[in-house]
């Protein structure tokens, strides 16, 4: 007895371009919000904000400077607000806080 079997094709072309969609859209939501998070650090000489990357992946966004954890946290650091009025300690949670739903809509925009 001999059972036939059908071949069955799966066309990944489609997933590929949503992938690359997706990762297009995670870079664009990292620029954004590393535009909000930083209207909220703490500037002196602006070396905080220079220093800030978004990973080339789009995953991860750091400030790299020796002092950026200590501001972050607002630990031993007494920082001004004279050159940026809306500086304050933990930035990011600051923006995520007051700027989530714009995230979203970007998101849901591209989609």
């Amino acid at each position: 007895m001999t059972i036939g079997f059908t071949p069955i094709y799966f066309e990944f072309n489609d997933i590929y371009d949503k992938l690359g969609g997706v990762k297009k859209a995670q870079y664009i939501l990292a620029e954004q919000v590393l535009k909000d998070s930083n209207f909220y650090i703490p500037k002196d000489t602006g070396a905080l904000e220079v220093s800030s990357r978004i990973r080339e992946n789009g995953e991860e966004i750091s400030w790299n400077t020796p002092y950026a954890r200590r501001l972050y946290y607002g630990v031993n650091y007494n920082f001004s607000t004279d050159v940026n009025p809306n500086a304050r300690a933990q930035w990011f949670e600051h923006a995520k806080a007051h700027h989530m739903g714009e995230w979203l809509k970007i998101i849901g925009g591209l989609f």
